[in-house]
């Protein structure tokens, strides 16, 4: 919280009126530097998933995991920011964004941007800018590479899965739709619609038992730090999406492994481990 001390509010909220670009999303990627070209840290050779044979379920987080969101979510709040004055009409960084807004739900947001501005007021600047979200995502998307591999290995193996996030309804239902997953997952979780959402592990654990998983017959596929101690605190190890965050802090908040997206081959090592182990319980039965 001390980070945010320098920053400012003003007493009255103005809906921005810059535009912003629609068909090319290249010109907001660039203000967002990818982790493995900004970071040095040696690449971890662990590539195992410790989980219980049968693999039963797997659970992802949408935004940033699912397909490259974090561009759009930092263009729009940095511009709408600006246009309020905040940090004194100074563009937020990239640095502020994920380290204090990136895979936060919006109740917690009003209290962490304006902790001055009453709820409904900030509510409002929240929504305000989910649809500015909207309306360019809508436009611009698509999906992490190797996601259809992975979902169709899933689809293949017969695995339950899940959506969990902390982004509104809205937002998931349409970066779903748009990815082509609406027949994919089986059940999605909203983290403002559990008692907790992430970093708490309400959201996976609600997930849990609406599949009748167990977490140890499971794992997570997350790109945050609140996403990934969530997933940690429900009980199942995680593999970090390091596309956009960086991957000492993504071991830190305690993902077993982190990848770059879903054609890792550390992904798919411990794919197939988790493969060999089905496959010998089957023998057994």
């Amino acid at each position: 919280m001390t980070a945010l001390l320098s920053f400012h509010t003003v007493p009255s909220y103005v809906l921005p009126t810059k535009p912003f670009p629609r068909n090319n999303l290249s010109t907001l990627v660039p203000r967002m530097s990818l982790s493995s070209s900004t970071s040095n840290q040696q690449i971890s050779n662990k590539c195992s998933l410790p989980v219980d044979a049968p693999l039963k379920a797997i659970l992802f987080d949408i935004d940033g995991t699912l397909c490259d969101s974090d561009p759009i979510h930092y263009y729009a709040f940095r511009e709408m920011l600006q246009e309020i004055g905040f940090n004194g009409g100074a563009p937020i960084s990239e640095e502020f964004f994920v380290k204090n807004i990136s895979g936060m739900h919006n109740d917690e947001l009003c209290n962490v941007l304006f902790p001055d501005w009453d709820f409904q007021r900030a509510i409002k600047f929240m929504n305000d800018k989910e649809d500015m979200f909207r309306k360019i995502v809508s436009e611009q998307l698509k999906p992490l590479d190797g996601l259809e591999d992975v979902c169709k290995w899933i689809e293949d193996r017969g695995l339950k899965r899940a959506a969990v996030t902390n982004a509104p309804r809205a937002n998931a239902e349409l970066i779903i739709s748009m990815l082509g997953l609406a027949d994919f997952f089986e059940l999605l979780v909203i983290g403002s619609e559990c008692e907790r959402a992430k970093p708490f592990p309400d959201p996976y654990m609600k997930a849990l038992q609406e599949l009748g998983v167990s977490p140890k017959h499971a794992f997570v596929f997350e790109d945050s730090i609140s996403g990934i101690k969530a997933g940690v605190a429900a009980g199942m190890p995680v593999v970090g999406l390091g596309l956009r965050n960086p991957e000492k802090l993504l071991s830190k908040a305690g993902a077993t492994f982190v990848i770059k997206n879903f054609k890792d081959s550390k992904l798919w090592t411990a794919l197939e481990e988790l493969e060999t182990e089905m496959d010998a319980g089957k023998m057994k039965t």
